[in-house]
This record gives C-alpha cells, sequence and structure tokens, in this order.
C-alpha cells in the first residue's frame, strides 16, 4: 500500500533497521561501513550524499490521484517521487545550512581529542550514536525514543563529541530540557565531555541579557576556543527568549522529553519550528500518548517538507483506516502495523530487557483497597446526585460545559477515594475561652525556650471603689473611720471562733465535739494552726507528715525484733483504723515483686490496658480564668497578686529545679527535711495532659482512609525490609496531608512538587540519594522532571494513578533506570469498585495502543479503537465512562449510535454552539488537575509558554464551495482528517 512505499525510501536511507536488529554485543555500523574507531582521518566537513537515481515529479493535486482504483501503480510512483523529494530538500536545507559559512573561517586542522573522549558509551549506547551520526549525515531529523532509564542524555552528549572530534564542529548546540534535568544535562555534559563548554541558561531576565553577550552570532560553526559550545536552558525561556534565538545558527537542537511539544497548536511548539537549526532531534520515551494529531506534531517537527499539512497527512496514511473509522472504528493487526511505519524510519526505540540484562527487573502490582464507612457514605452521597439520564445524554452530544461538569464530578469521586479529608478537615476543638491574651514575640528570635508571663484576662470585669478596699470598707482593717476594728477581730475571731484552742481544749476534756483529738495523737494547738491556714497549706503539711514508715513498722510488725517493739505500740496504731488498713505508703516503698503488683494493682492496670491515653469522654464547654477585678486600691492588686501568684504554693506544686536541689545537696541538709514540692496531681490522660484542647487523632486519620490504611500497613513491611519508597501523587493537597501522616509515624521524608524551586529541586535529589536514612521521597507525578536519576530507591507507590499511563510509566522509570542494581517493585493503590477501576482499565487499553503503534504488532486479539468521534465528544465520553457503570456505559454506547445515525440521515452536519466554537480548549491533562497545585515544571512567570495547552481547536469559517460542489474525493480528505484528529483509543 502506500503507506509501506511511503517510509520504505527514508528507511534505506537511515538504516534504522540494521541498528534495532543489532544484539547488545554487536559492533555498530557507521554510513561508510567503518566503525566509529576507525576513521580518525576523516574530513571535517560533513559531506551530504547525492540523490540517488532520478526524482519524478512531486503531486500536489491530490484531486487528480484516483485511491480507489484497484491498479496502484500511479499511487506507487507518487509515494516515490513524493518521499524523494522530501529526502532531498531535507539535505539541500543542510547543504545550505553548511554554505552559509565562509571559507576562510573552516579550518582543516583537527585538534586531536583524547582516543578515549568515547569511552563512556556502552555497546547499545554506540549502536544509537551509529544511528544519529547516519541521521546527521544524510541532513535528517530524528526521533530517539529509547524507553526512560537508557541514557538517551549520553547518547546525545555523545553525538555532540563526536561532532568535536571528527568533524571539528563545536557548536552551537541548543539544549532544551525540563526544569528539573537542567542542572543534571550540565552536570553530565562536564563529567563525560570536559571540553566541551557549557552555558547554562537560566535565571532572572537581567542575568539572561549577561548570558547573551557570550553568542557568537558571527560563526554557523564553533571552535574548540568558543565563549560556550552548548547552550542548556528550558522550553520556558526558551519561549519568552524566542527573537534572540531565532538570531542564532544552531548546529544541533536537541529537545529532552520531546512530548512537551506534542500539541502543534501551542506556541511552545510554533516557536520552536521557527529556530534556525541545520539538525534537530527529540528524545523522548513515549512519542505517542493520545491521538494522531499528536504524532503528526512530531513528524511535522522533524520532517516539515515529508509531513507538510493535514492533507497529505491523511491522503497517504489514512485510506487503510477510513471504512473502520466509519463502521466500527476499529482496527485490526495488520492495519497497525502499517501504521507502525509512519514512525519506523525517523525513530529508533530499544527497551531496558532487550539491551540491558544486567539491570533488575521490575515487578508491578495493583493493591486494591476498601472503602471505609465515612469513604463510603460520602461516594454513595455523590453518585445519588449524578442523574443517569443526564450523564448519558451529556456523554453522548458532549459540549465544553458538559465536560466541565463531569470532570469536576471525576475530581470529587478521586477525592474520596484517596483521603475524605480532602472535603473537610476534623477541626481542634477547644471549649470557649472567655478571656484575652497577650501577644508574644517571634519565637524565632527567642531560642528553643520561650518564657511567655502569665498574660490571660477574663472578658468580665468587675469594677470596685477604692473605699470597699481601703479602711473605711473593711471591717478587719483598722483606721479613722474603723476604730471598732481590734474589738471586732476579737470577738469574730476569738470568742466566738469554735476553731479557737481554748474552746477545742475544753471541749476535748469532756465528751464534746472535739474528744476525737485523743485518739489521733494530734493536740488542740495543731488542730487550731490548721483551721486557720489555706487549703494549699494544709496539703503541704499533709505531705510533710513523717510517720509513713511509722506505718510501716507496724504493717512489718516482728516479734523477734526486740528493738523496735520493747512493749510499746504508738497510740495511733492501736486506734487509726483508717491509717493501718492505707496501704499507700506500703506502695510507695515496695518497687518490685509480687508485692509491688498486689499493692499497685490500679496502677498497673491503667499502664497496661492503656486507659492513660485514652481520650477525654467529657471537655468543658466554656473554660475562663476568675472574673477581672478591676481596683484603683493598690492594697486590692497586692491581695490578688498574693493569691494567684502564691510563690511558697507554686513551689510546693512544681518540680523543683536543679539550681535549688544542688544547692540543698551542698548544704548537707536531711533529705527529710527538703522542702515539699512535685505535688501537682499527674493528669488522668498521658496524652492530652493538662490541656483541654482537642486535636484529631492521627490514628482515626489514618483509618479514615482505606488507601492510607493500606499504605500503612505497607510501609511498615517496607521499612522492616530495608527498602527506599518513592510516593507519587497527582494532588497536592493529598501530599500536605501525608506530611502529616510521615510526621505521625516519624519516618524521614523529602518532598518535591510544583511549587519547589529550581534550586531547591536539585539539593532535594541529591539529598535522597545520598542519604540513605531518607525513607519516603514525596513527589506529584507531573513535576520534578521527567529524566530525574532516583535509583537509591527500589520501591515506587502510585497513590493514585494519571489517567494518562505514559505518566506513571515514566515516574516510575525514575528508579527503573541504568544504575539500579536491585529489583524494583511498582505498587499501585486502587479503590475497589469505584471511579478508579474505571479509570485503570482505560489507562491498561492507551498502554496497548502506545505498545501495538509504536511496535506494530497487536497481540492477545486485542483491538484499538481509532474513533472519528470529534476531540470535545471522545474527551466527554471519556469521562462519562468513568462515572458509569456497566449498564449505564452500554445506555451510553447505544445513545451515541442513535445520535451517530440521526447525523449521517442529516447529511453529516454537526449542530454546534456559537459560544462552544469560540471558547479556549482546555486539555485533557489540565482540566483532570484543576484547582490541584502545579504538577508541570512551569511557574508562574512562565505561564506564556502554553505547553500543554493548545490554543483554539475550533474549526474556522467554513471555506466558500467550489463551482458544481465539493468533490467526492474532498469530502473523503475531510472525513480522513476528522479520523486523524480524533483521539487514539
Amino acid at each position: 500500500s502506500q503507506t509501506e512505499l511511503y517510509s520504505h525510501f527514508i528507511g534505506k536511507k537511515v538504516k534504522t533497521d540494521e541498528i534495532e536488529k543489532q544484539g547488545v554485543d554487536g559492533n555498530g555500523v557507521t554510513p561508510s561501513g567503518q566503525t566509529l574507531k576507525d576513521k580518525p582521518d576523516a574530513e571535517h566537513k560533513v559531506s551530504l550524499p547525492d540523490s540517488a537515481g532520478k526524482v519524478g515529479t512531486r503531486v500536489t493535486n491530490f484531486d487528480d490521484l484516483d485511491f480507489d482504483a484497484e491498479d496502484e501503480s500511479a499511487l506507487h510512483e507518487a509515494a516515490m517521487a513524493n518521499a524523494q523529494h522530501a529526502v532531498q530538500e531535507a539535505q539541500d536545507r543542510a547543504r545550505a545550512f553548511d554554505r552559509k559559512e565562509d571559507a576562510d573561517e573552516m579550518t582543516d586542522a583537527q585538534d586531536n581529542l583524547d582516543d578515549g573522549e568515547l569511552n563512556f558509551q556502552n555497546p547499545t549506547s554506540l549502536q544509537s550514536l551509529n544511528w544519529l551520526v547516519n541521521l546527521y549525515e544524510q541532513g535528517i531529523n530524528g526521533i530517539l525514543a529509547d524507553e526512560m532509564g537508557l541514557g538517551k542524555t549520553v547518547q546525545s552528549i555523545s553525538v555532540m563529541a563526536y561532532l568535536a572530534e571528527v568533524h571539528d564542529i563545536w557548536g552551537p548546540f541548543l539544549v532544551i530540557a525540563p526544569n528539573s534535568t537542567l542542572h543534571n544535562w550540565q552536570q553530565e555534559i562536564t563529567k563525560f565531555v570536559p571540553n566541551i563548554k557549557v552555558l547554562p541558561y537560566w535565571g532572572s531576565a537581567k542575568d539572561r541579557k549577561i548570558l547573551r553577550k557570550f553568542w557568537d552570532r558571527k560563526h554557523i560553526t564553533y571552535n574548540k576556543d568558543s565563549p560556550f559550545h552548548v547552550l542548556v536552558t528550558s522550553y520556558q525561556l526558551v519561549v519568552q527568549d524566542t527573537p534572540y534565538f531565532q538570531k542564532v545558527k544552531w548546529q544541533y537542537m536537541i529537545l529532552d522529553e520531546a512530548q512537551a511539544i506534542k500539541s502543534a497548536q501551542s506556541s511552545r511548539w510554533k516557536s520552536l519550528l521557527g529556530f534556525h537549526c541545520r539538525n534537530r532531534l527529540l528524545l523522548t520515551g513515549t512519542p505517542i500518548q493520545n491521538n494522531m494529531q499528536e504524532l503528526w506534531a512530531l513528524l511535522h517537527f522533524i520532517m516539515p517538507s515529508l509531513f507538510d499539512s493535514h492533507d497529505e497527512f491523511s491522503e497517504w496514511f489514512s485510506k487503510d483506516i477510513e471504512n473502520h473509522a466509519q463502521s466500527n472504528t476499529k482496527l485490526n493487526e495488520d492495519q497497525l502495523r502499517r501504521l507502525h511505519m509512519i514512525l519506523k524510519p525517523f525513530m529508533l526505540r530499544r527497551i531496558k530487557k532487550h539491551v540491558q540484562k544486567e539491570l533488575g527487573d521490575k515487578i508491578e502490582e495493583d493493591v486494591y483497597c476498601d472503602l471505609t464507612y465515612r469513604q463510603r457514605a460520602y461516594y454513595t452521597n455523590l453518585r445519588n446526585k449524578i442523574s443517569i439520564l443526564d450523564l448519558i445524554e451529556k456523554a453522548a452530544v458532549g459540549d465544553d460545559q458538559d465536560t466541565a461538569t463531569l470532570m469536576n464530578l471525576v475530581m470529587q469521586f478521586r477525592k474520596v477515594c484517596n483521603h475524605p479529608d480532602l472535603f473537610e478537615r476534623a477541626d481542634i476543638w477547644s471549649p470557649l475561652s472567655m478571656s484575652t491574651f497577650a501577644e508574644t514575640a517571634s519565637f524565632m528570635r527567642e531560642g528553643n525556650f520561650v518564657h511567655v508571663a502569665y498574660s490571660v484576662r477574663n472578658a468580665i470585669e468587675c469594677w470596685m471603689p477604692a473605699m470597699l478596699m481601703e479602711g473605711e470598707g473593711r471591717l478587719d482593717v483598722a483606721g479613722p473611720e474603723n476604730q471598732k476594728a481590734g474589738w471586732r477581730k476579737k470577738i469574730m475571731g476569738t470568742d466566738l471562733n469554735i476553731w479557737d484552742e481554748r474552746h477545742i481544749q475544753q471541749s476535748a476534756k469532756t465528751n464534746g465535739a472535739f474528744s476525737w483529738l485523743r485518739f489521733v495523737d494530734r493536740s488542740a494547738t495543731d488542730l487550731t494552726s490548721t483551721a486557720q491556714k489555706t487549703l494549699a497549706e494544709r496539703l503541704v503539711d499533709f505531705a510533710k507528715q513523717d510517720d509513713r514508715l511509722g506505718r510501716l513498722k507496724v504493717a512489718y510488725d516482728d516479734d523477734n525484733d526486740e528493738q523496735e517493739n520493747a512493749g510499746y505500740t504508738p497510740v495511733h496504731a492501736m486506734l487509726n483504723i483508717v491509717g493501718r488498713n492505707d496501704r499507700k505508703p506500703l506502695a510507695e516503698v515496695t518497687q518490685n515483686g509480687c508485692l509491688n503488683s498486689l499493692l499497685n494493682i490500679s496502677r498497673n492496670a491503667m499502664d497496661r490496658e492503656g486507659y492513660n491515653v485514652i481520650e477525654t469522654c467529657y471537655l468543658p464547654k466554656a473554660s475562663a480564668p476568675p472574673i477581672e477585678l478591676v481596683c484603683p486600691s493598690p492594697r486590692a492588686m497586692q491581695e490578688r497578686d498574693d493569691a494567684f501568684f502564691n510563690v511558697p504554693v507554686r513551689r510546693t506544686l512544681y518540680p523543683i529545679n536543679t539550681p535549688t536541689e544542688a544547692a540543698l545537696l551542698q548544704s548537707k541538709l536531711p533529705v527529710e527535711k527538703h522542702p515539699v514540692t512535685n505535688l501537682l496531681p499527674q493528669p488522668a490522660s498521658q496524652k492530652q495532659r493538662y490541656t483541654q484542647i482537642q486535636v484529631p487523632s492521627m490514628r482515626r486519620f489514618v483509618t479514615d482512609s482505606g488507601k492510607l490504611a493500606r499504605l500503612d500497613q505497607l510501609l511498615r513491611q517496607l521499612k522492616e525490609g530495608g527498602h527506599r519508597v518513592l510516593l507519587y501523587f497527582q494532588m497536592t493537597r493529598m501530599i500536605d496531608l501525608m506530611e502529616e501522616y510521615l510526621t505521625y509515624r516519624n519516618y524521614k521524608y523529602c518532598r518535591l512538587d510544583g511549587s519547589t524551586k529550581l534550586e531547591d529541586r536539585r539539593d532535594t535529589v541529591a539529598s535522597f540519594q545520598s542519604d540513605p536514612s531518607i525513607f519516603v521521597f514525596l513527589l506529584s507525578t507531573r513535576a520534578g522532571g521527567l529524566g530525574i536519576n532516583l535509583t537509591s530507591a527500589d520501591t515506587v507507590i502510585f497513590y493514585d494513578s494519571d489517567w494518562n499511563p505514559t505518566i506513571d510509566s515514566q515516574a516510575m522509570d525514575r528508579a527503573h533506570r541504568l544504575g539500579q542494581t536491585r529489583q524494583v517493585t511498582v505498587y499501585r493503590l486502587i479503590t475497589r469498585g469505584t471511579i478508579e477501576e474505571r479509570i485503570r482499565k482505560r489507562a491498561l487499553q492507551k498502554e496497548e495502543v502506545q505498545r501495538v503503534v509504536i511496535s506494530g504488532q497487536a497481540g492477545g486479539g486485542n483491538v484499538v479503537d481509532f474513533n472519528n468521534r470529534s476531540r470535545e465528544n471522545n474527551r466527554t465520553k471519556e469521562m462519562a465512562m468513568w462515572l458509569a457503570d456497566d449498564d449505564q456505559a452500554a445506555a451510553i454506547e447505544r445513545r451515541e449510535n442513535e445520535l451517530a445515525e440521526e447525523e449521517a440521515k442529516a447529511g453529516g452536519k454537526k449542530k454546534r454552539k456559537a459560544a462552544a466554537a469560540k471558547k479556549k480548549e482546555v486539555s485533557m491533562d489540565d482540566m483532570y488537575h484543576e484547582g490541584e497545585g502545579k504538577f508541570e515544571d512551569n511557574n508562574a512567570s512562565h505561564d506564556p509558554s502554553g505547553a500543554a495547552t493548545p490554543t483554539s481547536n475550533a474549526e474556522g469559517p467554513p471555506a466558500k464551495k467550489k463551482k458544481g460542489g465539493l468533490s467526492k474525493k474532498a469530502k473523503t480528505v475531510k472525513q480522513r482528517l476528522a479520523v486523524i484528529d480524533g483521539e487514539v483509543g
């Protein structure tokens, strides 16, 4: 067919088949048939080969070709002619680029480099180097699509080293990469080829202006003494500084992670296409992700003369799939093999298991989790709000508004599956505080310990006149207006006071109220003194009692001990029944053995059963300090301070400080004479302590999410096994929650997401690679750069999967790449019976599409969907399928078929809203991650790059019809274009 004819000519030129068929130990073949080291005296100037054979006339009017004719000889000749013309145009551009350099500026003397300059290459890299050199010498651009982790960076560096060593071409070379890999490119070039000078082009606008002074715009070819040879920059800065880059004629432009230019409508793609370059090289591990439009964007970028328009692309490559697109939208293995021929001549791809035997295995495992009670309630409520009829109608019709609505529902369901706290966090609870607090100074300036004075004040103030607190208003204070103060004190405090010593003595002699004193070994003076003291002072006196060991003597009474039992038994030992049965003193001095267990049953039970860490069931609704007394009298303020800040009481309640204790020991004061301290009772809850603030339980935080509970078990096992983990997320808010969990479990971690600064990313990656104590690396799947080397980790966990399987594949390859010596295990957490299962199923289908298109082989009888729906309808249906169950999905398919039949009867004209055509198209990636933080490497200042969000893709106004109407062939072209623009799968 025309597909094989069109690609056969290019394939013979660049010999991709020979490179792909070579084994790991095979020697590469250069265009001249010699290995690289066999050509030390090669010419410095690249000589492009002459066109072989006679070139036919190029076919530009496709209406003159009959695609339905049985004799395809005309198609054969047209395909060969167009292919030869395309290659000749590419070589002519390369010759014109080389001729622009003046002859007197060419050098015939080659600076002999070290023979070991390319010794860093392994056999696999040498094969790809031969292929890349072949492309360069043929003047053809290409795609190096080795699987991620096979050293595409090193292979690209080797091409620049080859040009410098063999052809004395030292640049200028332009390397464009994601932000996170810029430092890696600079380090790798300096490491492997130190003679090549690297100019890192990033920073502020002022810094970049200074760097542009090193650019040499006069010379097309740089020499060894040029200010720089390789310029390394990012996609965002290239778009911002496009006018400056277009003024330089670059010998070689290398695009790392070239899927960044997959959209032909983006400003990034358009800007880079206008650069003056002799050759272009695209580095990508995933040349095909979603649809045929992205495929055309890459092919047009590397071969503009071959794939110069959608019309020509459609005529040559979509005839074989047209009938299938109009009928059942399925392609079989033979048709997919033809589609594979599009990429094969310009693309070299090797996978790890075929080219690197020493690389450890990669095992992928789907870990299914169940919804918790709280998650199930949220999920059910969301499902109940979805109208099945509306869902079917939106999926079948599919305008922009319906698409946004469905994606919003998808986001809510994904949040439920991840963690219900993404909707509503459990708040910190505390009683209503009827008080005010003074503001403290910055804790950052005060050191580890900050002394905060007592500043709590009740919001309620009680104003008291000074006269009530001075002599006139006080009965106990003598003064000019209170001459009877002493008399009242004598009468009220002595004569009429039942705690007076004389009254107690008189009562104790008779059968009065205080007759019990004789049985407790207390005098009337002791009782009077105790009555006059405050409650705190009584507590201190009780703690000072020294009869505890005396009680123990009674408990351990031994008749053989004559010295201790000389016929004397203390009165309190005989009559104080309560004291004799109190086991507390005995428990305090009995530290071990069976007796300790028997005497401390309650305390042991509290510790063993964990009652002391149980959260309090009751908390007061409000709390407040005493009502604030405001009085202009100094006496009132003094009495208030004495009551609140009683120094002896404070010393008694709190533990003794170290300087005071040291002074007591140095004074050699007997221990029993030491002041009583630390009488403040232990809190009932060791967790809550003395505060009434209730913090949300981290244990409940873990168990509220089925995923997090399963992850908790998994991380515990991995930690015990000595593994290190890369933990990927789609939502930055979920990363915030995960940081709380890792802190709770005391796991050391580091984090990298879209908001991480460029200078911090390199240090973060280096820390994880060099510090074995870091257990977990938190990353957002779409941030951090795709070429990051994280081989120190041997476990990859996807907390939630991306809708595009390519992104997940690139993320796991950060650990499974060259340099990894251990087996890499990939766990993917999936919530059972939810939208995540259907998203995963759809991702597996897309993986099959990518595998089949790249390899050209279909396996297991699988079929791939090349539908003819528009991008809007295709995207809307995909999201509706995520939300629907099996029965609803079948109903959506039936409704879509009905609309297709109605549209066919109406002549194929779609009714589209005028407003919808004017709206800016939003990519699937942006909608999937809407409102969830920065997942790409572009910062706010780099928004104009438009990398992932193409400009309007709406159809323009219809062209004027030719006289006589549209021909049948023209209609066929438009229909084929519709197929090409539709999403693959």
